[in-house]
């Protein structure tokens, strides 16, 4: 019975600047901007220990078309490790790190096989027989909008395996970028045994038989990509289901710790209740970067809206992670609690209800920002709003001016 096992990744991302997240001590922020490369390192580790046939890297391995050297050679000597080991390489571009003229300058090793700008069929052959198809193409520019399922044919059925490699978003996702979209149902007509897809960063199996598969990136990035990150080990058998196994490889996280302060009546009880949930977050060889939020209502909410407080509780909580290894750091704290009020009393008064109303109307964030965005140094600056941001920064506002609505009330 005829078996094979490979390793599919996807977003590297090499070359993440980080951006941000410059304000954090130097000791922190470089360990943060080679998280990417040690990540890739804990990949190939794998990839060898496992004793794999094939790893698949289903694009945008670097963040830009621009590659930097350092990048480039890196990635060309993780490989080298992986020719040393008998592994071969199947790699496909995507939207960050497209094909252009001069996209390699260095020449990688006679294991690494690198889809083209159309949709090819690689072989796989181990010891003389002819294992599996691969197929797959690479992105020639940044917006690739066209459905290519089309293009994918299934060649020589007499070959146990047929692997697909697809960069694309799955349609009716708007969410994101509809780059390469494709439906479940056009992969599934192409009776392929695997879908190793990219581009979505949350690993996720839109399909278990055959499985279409997200490993989503293999480190996180920012606040939005949270948990552990890393790839998917798969065993596939003739004629048997898929086995898959999913592998960890960030040397950071991004976490998000809540926090009530109700029934803490003092600053050191809470700095001891925010340890203890720092505690719990630790991992063996894990680095964790923590956005922390102080939730609910109670006596210290008064004493937390002083932004000289918030920043000294973020030092003494940080106190001596710089110099950790692993460490966990809070590079965010943010104030959400409350005075004693509830929502829908406060509305029975006219003046509360058209606070209200108005919040409501705040939603269209687009309109009102539009000016800050369309400025020309501004605008480098910021970040497109998402749904979530859009319910955080409405949540906060309501939240800072009716505790001062209400304490003006007092006076």
């Amino acid at each position: 019975m005829k078996k094979i096992r490979f390793l599919h990744a996807a977003d590297l991302h090499l070359d993440s600047p980080f951006k941000g997240l410059t304000h954090l001590p130097p000791e922190i922020f470089n360990q943060i901007k080679n998280s990417t490369f040690r990540a890739l390192a804990n990949l190939i580790d794998m990839a060898i220990k496992k004793e794999v046939n094939l790893l698949l890297l289903s694009g945008d391995l670097f963040d830009l078309e621009q590659r930097s050297l350092y990048a480039q050679a890196t990635l060309r000597k993780e490989f080298v490790r992986l020719w040393q080991a008998g592994i071969q390489v199947y790699i496909i571009h995507g939207n960050h790190d497209y094909v252009t003229e001069n996209h390699r300058l260095f020449r990688y090793p006679e294991n690494v096989h690198v889809f083209k700008e159309t949709v090819e069929c690689e072989p796989f052959i181990k010891n003389g027989t002819h294992l599996a198809n691969i197929y797959g193409f690479s992105y020639s520019r940044r917006h690739t909008t066209e459905n290519m399922t089309k293009h994918y044919r299934k060649s020589n059925t007499s070959v146990p395996f047929h692997i697909g490699m697809l960069h694309g978003n799955l349609s009716g996702r708007e969410e994101h970028d509809p780059y390469a979209p494709f439906s479940i149902r056009e992969l599934l007509e192409k009776e392929f045994d695997y879908w190793a897809l990219g581009h979505i960063h949350k690993r996720e199996i839109l399909h278990k038989n055959p499985p279409i598969v997200y490993p989503g990136n293999i480190q996180g990035r920012h606040k939005k990509e949270t948990g552990g990150k890393g790839c998917y080990i798969v065993e596939l058998t003739e004629g048997g289901r898929a086995e898959l196994e999913y592998v960890e490889t960030s040397p950071i996280d991004w976490e998000e710790v809540e926090i009530s302060i109700k029934g803490l009546e003092s600053l050191d009880q809470l700095m001891e209740v925010t340890r203890k949930a720092l505690i719990a977050q630790k991992a063996e060889d894990k680095s964790k970067l923590v956005r922390l939020i102080y939730k609910g209502s109670g006596a210290l909410h008064q004493s937390l809206q002083d932004e000289s407080k918030q920043e000294d509780l973020q030092v003494l909580l940080n106190e001596g992670e710089d110099n950790r290894n692993p460490f966990i750091y809070i590079y965010s704290l943010h104030v959400r609690t409350t005075g004693a009020f509830n929502r829908e009393s406060l509305q029975e008064k006219s003046f509360y209800r058209d606070f209200y109303s108005m919040l409501e109307q705040m939603e269209d964030m687009e309109e009102v920002l539009s000016a800050l965005y369309r400025h020309s140094e501004a605008r480098h600056y910021l970040e497109p709003l998402d749904d979530e941001d859009k319910r955080e920064i409405l949540g906060e506002a309501e939240q800072w001016l009716v505790t001062r609505f209400l304490e003006s009330e007092k006076r």
